[in-house]
């Protein structure tokens, strides 16, 4: 059973949470392509959860850009 706590879901928030500390626009448009990418596969699906730890990588990739580099805006 896949959990918010599985090795996938850590891939999840590491890779956005990396991703958002470049571009947060990049890392939302990644996620959901990702996601729209696993919807649309064969033996896959949409993965709220996936959602969830990408979203959460995000957040803190962007709040680390802005603490550590003093950049408060959103790009």
């Amino acid at each position: 059973m896949d959990t918010i706590f599985s090795k996938d879901k850590l891939y999840h928030l590491l890779i956005c949470l990396v991703t958002a500390f470049g571009s947060t626009e990049v890392a939302i448009g990644a996620a959901l392509g990702k996601e729209y990418g696993d919807k649309s596969a064969t033996k896959n699906h949409w993965c709220w959860l996936d959602l969830i730890a990408d979203f959460i990588g995000i957040f803190i990739g962007t709040l680390l850009r802005m603490l550590l580099i003093h950049k408060w805006s959103w790009y």
